[in-house]
């Protein structure tokens, strides 16, 4: 995403994404791993005021709710997301710990040092946007932690892409490495952390039943994770 990109064409191409929502049982799997891997990433941290920034429909955040103490917030530029998170939110009867609010991370409307917690999914999340770590700081308490995730651009799955992304000039959203991510989020006092690969895939995944998903994610997608797997989840400690 460029940061040069007017609020109102980022939302126009959030809402035209978001018109149509599919649960697939593949997807709910992906959210599935994402929540595993956070909680790992998170140690014993199961309470506190928690932000979920570009959360989207919201599947992440009740996961999180069921198997936390967490108050969150979830904040997306997309209403079209929002309204169906809302609706999902009110079915589970976790209105109460579960805040929906329309935002741009741009310009969180937060006081500073408010979250205990931050976190941002999407394969290539909004926190991972150029420019947004600042805002994302800003918000953090220090001593907080910040989860979000970014394209493993080293993924035999991506490699040729990320090749011709390269060789075409196109500008991308993707961090070839990790000392690349480090410096990036060091300039506003995000000190990596930990990290996880996962989101692996069988070859022939589309279709693919969430029960063979999550086993080949478990036997092969563990062995070889760094070198199948679609999504590193990184996690940062606000110095």
């Amino acid at each position: 995403m460029n940061n040069l990109d007017s609020y109102d064409q980022r939302k126009q191409k959030w809402e035209e994404k978001n018109i149509a929502y599919n649960p697939d049982s593949t997807r709910q799997a992906t959210f599935f791993l994402t929540v595993k891997n956070t909680l790992d990433l998170l140690g014993s941290v199961r309470s506190g005021k928690v932000l979920d920034i570009g959360c989207g429909f919201g599947e992440i955040d009740i996961l999180l709710a069921k198997n936390t103490d967490f108050n969150i917030t979830g904040v997306d530029i997309s209403k079209n997301a929002l309204d169906v998170f809302s609706k999902k939110v009110q079915e589970k009867g976790l209105s109460e710990r579960i805040k929906i609010e329309e935002g741009d991370v741009y310009n969180l409307k937060y006081p500073d040092n408010y979250f205990d917690i931050i976190l941002s999914f999407g394969y290539v999340s909004a926190a991972t946007y150029r420019g947004v770590q600042k805002e994302i700081a800003r918000v953090l308490k220090p001593g907080g932690i910040l989860v979000c995730d970014f394209i493993n651009p080293l993924s035999v799955y991506k490699i040729p892409n990320t090749i011709k992304r390269k060789l075409v000039g196109k500008e991308t959203p993707y961090f070839i490495s990790l000392s690349g991510i480090r410096r990036e989020f060091d300039k506003n006092n995000l000190i990596f952390k930990k990290q996880r690969f996962f989101n692996t895939y069988p070859p022939l995944h589309r279709g693919v039943p969430a029960k063979i998903f999550l086993y080949f994610e478990n036997t092969v997608g563990k062995i070889l994770n760094r070198a199948l797997g679609r999504v590193r989840l990184v996690s940062f400690v606000k110095k």
